[in-house]
Formats: C-alpha cells, structure tokens, sequence
C-alpha cells in the first residue's frame, strides 16, 4: 500500500512482513543464562542500586565493547559505571565507576565517538555544574575527563525527558527536551558552561509534552535528523515527530502509523525509552516504533530521508524498542515482549527484514525494562536491565542473525521446496529439517525434501553462524 504523507511530503511505501510459511511458529530459543551480568548491585532495598528507568548505553570501539549505565549511590549520589568486554563478549574490565558522585545524573547517557574519540554526553548537578548538557572523553573507557564545557545553553537538561548526541564529522550534536517539554532543543559544538544564550536550536510543539529525543547523522548526504514521542492534545502532533535540523531546519512531521484513531480516541503507544534512532552505514536515517493503541500490533521502520518502511507484527506487552547498526549497512531493532527478548534485521541495504528471533530472559530474573542494541559484524550485542528477586541488573548478551525459511507447495508424498534466506539473501549449506526428513540447500539457497506424511510438520534451517530459523508446513 502507498500514502502520501511524513517527511517532507515524501511518498512512503510499506512493506509489510508476513507469514513466511503456511502457518508459522517462533524461531529458535536460546537458552537461558546465555546472558552475562556486567553490573553487580545485589539488594533493590538498598544503595547502590539501578532505577527501572535508567537507560543503559552501548557503544563498540574496534573490537571492544563498552555498556554504561547510571547507578544510584545514595539518597542524593548517582554515578555512571562502566564494564568493558571483548568482541566475544566476555567482560575483561568488570563493573567500575566512571563518574563519581554526582547529583541528578540523567538516566539516559550517550556514549558514543566524536571525531574518533570516546564521547559521553550527560547532565546532572554538581559544583559548577548547574544543569546544561556535559561531556566527558576517554582513550580507555576507564578514565574519564568531564570537560569545563557544555553542549548547551540551556541549563534545564539534567531535568530532562530526553537527551542524545551524534559525531557531526568531528562536531558534536546534542538534542534534547530539557525542563519544560513543549518540544525539542538542539545545540551544535561545544562551548562554555553554560554555552551563550540564544545558541541553541529549538523545535515547540502548540502544547505539551514532548519527550525521548534522539538524533542521527545521514552518513551520506550529511544531514542531521531529530526524532522525540509527543503526547499534545493536537492530533497532528502526537506520536513519533521528525524533522531535519542540519545543514538547515526542516518542518517537523508525524511518522506515519505513529498514531492510532480508534474507540480510545486519538493516541500512539509511547516508545518506553529514548526513540529507536540510527544511522546506517552508508546512507540513511532510520526510525522504529510501535504502531496501535491501547496494544501494539505492530513495529514499523521507517527510513527518514526517502520515507520507505518495513513493518512487521508484533503481540503481547510490547516495550522498548531500540535500534543499532551494523558496519555492512543492516540494521538491527530489538525489543521486550512478554517475558522475550526479541530483534529482527535488515539486509545489508537496510530495505528488507530477515525472520524475528526469539530469546529468553536471563537466568533468574522476572522482568526486563530499557534496552540496547548495536550491531557486529557477525550479529549483535544486546543489553537490557533486569529484575532478579533482589535487584535489578545490567545484562549482556550476543544475537545471531535469525534465518528464513520458506516453503512451496506441500502435498504428501510430494517433494516439497524449499528456500533459505538471511533477509531475502541466499544461505547455501543450510541444514534443513522438515519432519524427520533432512536436505542441505544449494547456492541459491534452495533445496527439495519429500513430505514426510501430512498434517502439520515443524521444519526447521540451521547452519554455523545463524540463529535457527523455525516454522510449520501444513502438508496435504
């Protein structure tokens, strides 16, 4: 289907992932307690402790990955702790204090790289710091220096519902909704604490209340978008809000299917934590996020500068959506749903969805709250906060890129076809199980088993490297 609508009155078509199969069953579970632990608060009751709605971040520099996140100390202290791991995931620095003590730190930092350096984009009071955007830099990950500076004039951040950053060739960008949250605020460089008045850029809704900015920075053309979730009592603008605001301001609009008109009203389903936001290696600016009201039944990608979008079906409690991409140009999106961790990828083009893949939550916990993502070569990691009995933790674990398996006509008897396929690109030598029948596919992915029996048959398509993909055949 096409509509006319969204960003700068593009043209946006869906495509819509269904049933890869006739019938259809969730892909492969991996097991439990394949998730490590990086954060070490042992009592929920007590400090130090980690808040529901503290947003951990993720970034890779080379083969290391660094998660951070920020912990209560006491009544009045928060700090940003740190552990890094190698690029198979073990953690080789545990749990550490990256910065110490302060009042107020906002739950949702950015870390991130700036013209090639350790980047990490925060508010929170201190002496001399009295609420603009701050930054800190490292060469290690360990030791962080908290610039004299800002990357803000307004000094309302650290009370924010809001805040993220993105490396501008070399020039950091900082977006906001800081103190009042009638609309977002950007601000371009770094400069004094705070920076002068009148230096920030500033987007308002006619109303309240904007929240969970994010930014990203097309790696092709170089333009710089901002995303934020509207709540304002005027309908157009609700939901998802986009717009351009480098080299120049655009006009802001609502992602299309951000908004659900229905018995309710006129509502979106809120995105839980900062707005799925990324870039994708080589060209264009993407955005997920949950479609109907009062349950999603949905998740849409939609690709900012040129408005195509991939959607696929969701059901259940589903919560926090997050975005990262990967260096060949996939883009990942992960989310909660129920008591599953579950994500999904494109292709190297980013214009085509592999099959979703299906984990189970780390061993011992009984809910998860903010996620992360951010794509591998060979797949992704995932990090998400989780309650055990006693507390809640920050977790780690590393994602395959789930295979698609798909089926021609099935009649008993009959040599069934089929083709496997890692978001629409053929995997050759993929094991495939149909009933208690095997064949392995070809280069083109594609191999034929004769129908073992009829009824319903569980087929499924495994090979080294791939998270395996599962579905039912109804034979004739």
């Amino acid at each position: 289907m096409k509509w006319t609508a969204g960003i700068r009155g593009i043209t946006v078509t869906a495509v819509v992932v269904g049933a890869v199969v006739i019938g259809t069953a969730p892909s492969a579970l991996a097991g439990p307690g394949d998730w490590t632990q990086v954060s070490q608060t042992t009592n929920a009751a007590q400090y130090p402790r980690i808040s529901n709605t503290a947003q951990p971040t993720v970034a890779r520099f080379g083969t290391a990955l660094q998660v951070l996140w920020t912990q209560g100390m006491s009544s009045s202290k928060e700090s940003y702790l740190t552990a890094l791991l190698d690029a198979r995931g073990h953690v080789t620095t545990p749990a550490t204090v990256a910065i110490a003590d302060w009042n107020g730190l906002t739950d949702d930092p950015t870390l991130t790289t700036v013209a090639g350096q350790r980047f990490l984009s925060f508010s929170g009071l201190n002496p001399g710091r009295t609420g603009a955007q701050y930054y800190a830099t490292s060469g290690d990950g360990l030791s962080w220096a908290v610039s004299d500076g800002s990357t803000s004039a307004t000094q309302s951040a650290y009370a924010g519902y809001g805040s993220d950053l993105t490396d501008n060739a070399g020039t950091p960008v900082w977006v906001g909704n800081p103190g009042s949250t009638s609309g977002v605020t950007w601000h371009v460089g770094t400069s004094s604490n705070p920076a002068p008045a009148g230096t920030d850029g500033n987007f308002s809704l006619s109303g309240c209340c904007a929240y969970n900015a994010a930014v990203a920075r097309d790696q092709a053309s170089g333009a710089v978008y901002t995303a934020f979730s509207s709540n304002a009592s005027s309908p157009v603008e609700k939901g998802i809000q986009i717009g351009q605001i480098l080299p120049t301001q655009g006009a802001f609009s609502q992602a299309p299917g951000s908004v659900t008109t229905n018995d309710y009203g006129t509502n979106s389903s809120a995105p839980d934590q900062r707005v799925a936001m990324a870039a994708r290696a080589g060209g264009g600016v993407f955005v997920a996020y949950k479609m109907g009201y009062p349950s999603a039944t949905t998740i849409r990608i939609l690709r900012v500068d040129n408005g195509a979008t991939l959607d696929f079906p969701v059901s259940g409690n589903v919560r926090d959506v997050s975005m990262g991409a990967d260096p060949a140009g996939r883009i990942w999106v992960s989310w909660t749903q129920d008591s599953k961790m579950r994500a999904v990828h494109t292709n190297k083009a980013g214009s085509a969805l592999g099959s979703i893949g299906s984990w189970s939550a780390p061993r011992g916990t009984d809910s998860m709250w903010k996620t992360a993502i951010n794509g591998s070569e060979s797949g992704a990691d995932v990090v998400v906060t989780a309650t055990t009995s006693s507390a809640i933790n920050v977790w780690h674990t590393q994602i395959e890129r789930t295979l698609t398996v798909k089926a021609g006509a099935a009649r008993r008897g009959a040599g069934v076809k089929f083709v496997v396929t890692d978001a629409g690109d053929p995997v050759s030598g993929a094991t495939v199980k149909f009933g208690s029948r095997t064949g392995r596919t070809n280069g083109a992915g594609k191999v034929t088993i004769t129908a073992p029996g009829s009824g319903n048959v569980k087929v499924t398509a495994k090979k080294g490297g791939y998270n395996p993909g599962v579905a039912v055949v109804k034979v004739r």
